[in-house]
């Protein structure tokens, strides 16, 4: 809690100095987040998320079926 009390404290006097000098603070670019092209981003890399894992479910299906045929084989049972 400190921490952000002395961030906040900082950043007061600064905007103060700042605000004395004449000259007006313009808001950067790089202080605002952009919420949509970050959902957007989620939103695709979930959608990767999920094929991929579609995928892997579907080759160990196929490695779980070729270790049972090989058991079977194994003891005889076929």
């Amino acid at each position: 809690m400190a921490t952000s009390y002395a961030e906040n404290a900082q950043a007061r006097e600064w905007d103060r100095r700042y605000d004395d000098w004449g000259r007006p603070k313009a808001p950067q670019v790089e202080d605002f987040h952009d919420y949509e092209a970050a959902a957007l981003q989620r939103t695709q890399h979930q959608k990767l998320m999920a094929a991929q894992e579609l995928i892997d479910r579907k080759a160990r299906a196929t490695q779980i079926a070729a270790a049972l045929v090989a058991y079977g084989e194994f003891w005889g049972l076929k």
